[in-house]
């Protein structure tokens, strides 16, 4: 049998175990990660990371029943939601929320336990005779791993791991003591358990901090290259594996094989609700209210208009007792009392009923400043509300950076001798202002952030069109619409000084090719000042300088009911 049989094999042995012990069959164990619903998970755990053929069948099932533990007794969103920002808390994270998962096996399964057991010791042999466990970051890693295992589980280390561990441990008790004895109180309570890790990982993150922040990078990337910490990831699939899987996409190939980025260590997506402590939000929200108290729209008769536009007919009963139509045999006996009686008929009564989701994806760049965002916060506020009415799924998205001209990531770049043609140089910062599971209610506070404009920086609109059109492919809708709202081309200071300058245009360019070619999702866009012609098929034009009126709040209607290709300005 050839590598490759093997490799399948194995998978699928693991995908079947992971299914048994976890419960969940939708679980895939592929390409050395876990796979959920179709979305790779976001693991880091160091010791998770195994080559199917490179290791032995041993270590592979620990790895695999390892995994299978962290579906079971693990909430992911609860995780993610928790989840640092810095690459080297999240490592940390992680990790200790893997060993609190194990912990939880049933004392019953010997044999579950026991092939852990054996994973991690293989996984920690082979760390040591890498030569990595020498490091500041390999050794820490190590120490850290035994101290909350042997905590957690009862479980001393031998002889030769304690001598090995011993200065470090010496060193971190007096800082994380009383976390670590927190970890094992707290081993049933997800929520309670992760005050705890979220303390460690930034104990250490601090001592590492004395070491340099550039020698650490580099100890992460040996890790990496040795295959001893796991690939990089991220909670969203790329738009290439979500096409892969989706027969309507899956000839239309990569939307850009050319576009990069240099790093994703600091690349974030957050939710609306977590931009701006809830005072001001509650600011914000009151202050929205007033701008929409203010223009005196109709969101009622909104709704009805747009249930129109995203609904399709649908059999809803019968309207009886009509002059014509399909005769009602419950009224012949009127027709025989009276023949000049002629409302014996009845006739369907077809109402419109949605099967849509809208995204609205809005452009957070500091240029937006300048174009009405309070306008514009009105304006998507009013027809999100509306949408909920018509029973429509919306969801609010927006994008910018994470810093200006370059972020931590061009830092980066130029530690690495600031190579050329390095792709995208900013850190990517993605906004959940409205998820389409969540009502407008709900949301009303987290939308309410788009109104201040203090994270407004730059914009890298191709990677948000691919993310949102990724979110919207795992939608179970129909009818799936995309709305990206913009004010003209993309624009990233670092990646455009040191690439072509159109390296952003054309990324921009080749996604929305992508989309408008695979027909999966109807894609509009509002331009708020520039020509988007050449960039999309299908745009108008909204004037956001001075008062709404009433044809503004009627865009939905002009760019999904096929008269898009009017540009003029309202």
């Amino acid at each position: 049998m050839d590598e490759a049989a093997i490799y399948r094999l194995i998978e699928r042995h693991g995908t079947a175990a992971v299914r048994a012990l976890s419960r969940s069959p939708d679980a895939i164990y592929r390409r050395q990660g876990l796979f959920v619903d179709g979305r790779r998970l976001a693991l880091q755990s160091p010791y998770l990371f195994a080559d199917p053929v490179g290791h032995s069948l041993a270590r592979n099932r620990g790895v695999v029943d390892a995994l299978a533990m962290r579906l079971l007794h693990s909430d992911r969103n609860a995780h993610r939601r928790r989840r640092p920002d810095t690459p080297i808390e999240q490592l940390v994270f992680d990790m200790l929320e893997q060993l609190r998962c194990e912990s939880l096996a049933d004392g019953r399964m010997d044999g579950l336990i026991r092939n852990m057991d054996q994973s991690f010791s293989t996984w920690c042999i082979e760390f040591r005779a890498s030569g990595l466990a020498e490091t500041e970051l390999g050794l820490m890693i190590h120490a850290l791993a035994h101290m909350v295992r042997s905590r957690l589980m009862s479980r001393a280390p031998g002889e030769e791991i304690e001598g090995l561990i011993e200065s470090v441990r010496f060193r971190l008790v007096p800082l994380i003591g009383c976390d670590l004895a927190g970890l094992k109180q707290c081993r049933h309570d997800q929520g309670a358990y992760a005050d705890h890790a979220l303390s460690i990982a930034g104990t250490i993150l601090d001592v590492l901090r004395r070491s340099g922040l550039d020698v650490i990078d580099r100890e992460i990337a040996a890790l990496r290259e040795k295959s001893l910490l796991p690939p990089e990831s991220v909670d969203d699939d790329s738009l290439d594996e979500v096409a892969a899987d989706n027969p309507v996409l899956r000839d239309f190939g990569p939307p850009d094989e050319g576009y990069r980025a240099f790093c994703t260590d600091f690349d974030r997506t957050v939710a609306g609700e977590d931009l701006y402590r809830l005072a001001q939000r509650l600011e914000l929200r009151e202050r929205l209210d007033r701008l929409i108290a203010a223009q005196s729209v109709n969101i009622p008769r909104l709704a009805q208009r747009l249930k129109i536009v995203f609904g399709a007919p649908r059999r809803s009963g019968w309207n009886e007792g009509v002059d014509d139509g399909h005769v009602d045999g419950r009224r012949i006996s009127q027709l025989i009392a009276n023949p000049g009686y002629t409302r014996i008929f009845k006739q369907e009564k077809r109402v419109p009923q949605s099967d849509a989701v809208v995204t609205f994806l809005i452009d957070n760049s500091g240029s937006m400043r300048r174009q009405k965002y309070e306008a514009l916060a009105v304006l998507v506020d009013v027809l999100c509300r509306a949408l909920d009415m018509a029973g429509v799924g919306t969801e609010i998205l927006g994008f910018t950076t994470g810093g200006w001209a370059g972020g931590e990531s061009i830092k980066v770049w130029r530690r690495h001798g600031s190579p050329d043609h390095p792709g995208r140089l900013n850190d990517r910062l993605h906004i959940v202002y409205k998820g389409a599971d969540s009502d407008w209610k709900r949301s009303r506070l987290a939308i309410a952030s788009m109104l201040n404009p203090a994270h407004f920086r730059e914009g890298l609109d191709g990677e948000a069109l691919e993310w949102a059109l990724v979110r919207l492919l795992r939608r179970p809708e129909s009818r799936k619409c995309l709305v990206f709202v913009s004010d003209g081309a993309p624009m990233e200071t670092a990646t455009c000084n040191h690439n072509h300058p159109a390296y952003l245009d054309n990324h921009l360019r080749n996604v929305v090719d992508f989309i408008e070619r695979s027909g999966a999702v109807e894609l509009r866009a509002i331009a708020t000042a520039l020509n988007l012609d050449d960039f999309l098929s299908h745009w108008t034009a909204v004037d956001l300088s001075g008062t709404l009126d009433s044809r503004t709040f009627h865009v939905l209607e002009r760019i999904f009911q096929g008269r898009h290709h009017d540009h003029s300005v309202y």
